[in-house]
């Protein structure tokens, strides 16, 4: 075997384990958002950091609104699509609404309850409606 099949052979290798662990970074990447949600900070002595990805997928890229006055940017963006879901199918509930975006619905209550708190939605037990 030349050392061109090994090194072909060691890319191979390196692609596969790299997919079968990309569910599991996605995820990490995912609860480290929430966590920042809910101002949870782990410990960096007991959870190592994984590395940056360099290159951005464009299928889950969000148009980044201004910053509000909590400074987050992302959560016009998640804010506009819920009120979007709410106006096109009125009765939708949040467990729905997160079920379609691929989000935890409990990240989702805060935005429910500041909209609410702004008159753009209502409440009806567990239906969210357009005010």
């Amino acid at each position: 075997m030349s050392v061109i099949d090994e090194l072909k052979g060691l890319e191979d290798r390196v692609a596969q384990r790299m997919t079968e662990l990309r569910p599991l970074v996605d995820e990490y990447r995912e609860l480290e958002q929430v966590a920042q949600r809910l101002g949870v900070t782990p410990s960096a002595a007991d959870t190592p950091s994984p590395p940056r990805r360099t290159r951005r997928r464009r299928a889950r890229t969000r148009t980044a609104a201004p910053a509000s006055a909590g400074g987050r940017a992302r959560t016009n963006g998640r804010r506009d699509q819920l009120l979007e879901m709410v106006k096109a199918r009125p009765g939708i509930t949040v467990r729905e609404i997160g079920s379609e975006l691929g989000v935890d619905p409990t990240s989702l209550y805060r935005i429910v309850h500041r909209l609410e708190s702004d008159g753009a939605l209502r409440k009806n037990g567990r239906e969210l409606l357009p005010s």
